[in-house]
């Protein structure tokens, strides 16, 4: 309700985007109304940027400005990372008032959470403080020399055996739902990310190669429409190999569609929710829909595919991602190759036992 000052104005407080709250006046009731809509109006379209910019006011601008034109998923992880993480600490803080222990102390309300999670909200700050820095409201960039904090087991994602991936395809073959096993067929023999799979539609393949256009992503529930790809390294066109091209014959051509909806219609959150729990309840180990991808980019190190072959088959816009991959898993052979060693020599030792060693 309007409060009615002791000089005759009449004034309200208003709650703006950033958080922040602005008292409007008026001599009258119709002009605190205009007064009001006037500065929601400005609230709207964008704040004067000045010495004195919050960073509240600043990454409203920020998003708007310098973030509209990315994927609408990448969008709502910016704004997410800011509205739950740091608009609480740095929102009512003066940009040029920011110091890395302000930065360190947002990190510190999150070093519990996944490393992924550290991740967005630290990509979130620098790219804030960056664009700030150039425009000239900061002198220097408060979030360089900040890091995340390692957790004792980090965060991997684990590979599909051999053996169980046999397993599992044979499992899936025995459901009368054939899109379960054409899903994961597509993740485990061309490395599809999940939103890729869903997204293919039969146009896409073209005999023994399949090209992958669109992703069929969901945030909060619902579908992104615009169904763009991750990034332009993820359109790329892959050899189908014979594995998938015996899953693909089999599957039903009902819809345009690889992975449909039961009912043949583009997939929905909850339609993929349970075709996955059909998959997951034949599945020999606990698996998400990830892992399926990381199995085809070990099938390709085993392979002896070459790195840069495997950063465009795996649509990486950075080879560093897939190196680092393939770096895992010769961590890994390097450990088999430590048991081989002792089996070695424990047979070596049998075979030597009793005998007379004699010096020459």
């Amino acid at each position: 309700m309007p409060k009615k000052r002791a000089d005759g104005r009449y004034q309200r407080k208003i709650t703006l985007s950033d958080g922040r709250q602005k008292i409007v006046y008026g001599r009258t009731l119709a002009e605190l109304a205009r007064a009001e809509a006037e500065a929601r109006d400005a609230d709207r379209s964008g704040l004067q940027v000045g010495d004195h910019t919050l960073v509240g006011e600043w990454a409203k601008i920020w998003l708007e400005t310098y973030k509209s034109n990315l994927r609408p998923n990448t969008v709502r992880m910016y704004r997410g990372a800011y509205n739950k993480h740091i608009m609480a600490t740095l929102g009512g803080m003066e940009l040029q008032s920011v110091r890395p222990v302000h930065i360190r102390a947002v990190m510190a309300k999150v070093a519990d959470k996944s490393e992924s999670l550290q991740h967005k909200v630290l990509l979130t700050m620098r790219q804030l403080f960056a664009e700030a820095r150039r425009n000239h409201l900061v002198a220097a960039d408060p979030t360089e020399g900040v890091k995340i904090t390692a957790h004792a087991s980090p965060d991997k994602v684990k590979s599909v055996e051999v053996e169980d991936q046999q397993t599992f395809v044979a499992a899936l073959r025995t459901l009368e739902d054939r899109r379960p096993l054409a899903f994961v067929g597509l993740c485990l023999y061309c490395g599809l990310r999940k939103e890729e799979a869903l997204g293919l539609q039969w146009s896409d393949i073209a005999g023994d190669r399949l090209t992958v256009r669109r992703a069929v992503a969901f945030s909060a529930g619902h579908v992104d429409e615009s169904m763009q790809l991750k990034t332009k390294a993820a359109h790329r066109t892959l050899p189908i190999p014979q594995p998938l091209q015996e899953i693909l014959a089999a599957a039903p051509h009902t819809s345009e569609w690889v992975v449909p909806t039961f009912d043949g219609r583009r997939m929905t959150d909850q339609g993929f929710k349970n075709m996955w729990r059909k998959a997951a309840a034949v599945a020999p180990v606990p698996l998400h829909p990830h892992m399926l991808r990381h199995s085809y980019c070990m099938a390709l190190f085993r392979a002896g595919v070459d790195l840069r072959t495997a950063q465009v088959l795996m649509g990486h816009s950075s080879i560093q991602v897939t190196a680092n991959i393939y770096t895992r898993l010769a961590e890994e052979d390097a450990m088999d190759a430590a048991g081989q060693l002792n089996a070695y020599y424990a047979k070596a030792a049998k075979t030597t036992t009793g005998r007379t060693l004699v010096c020459v």
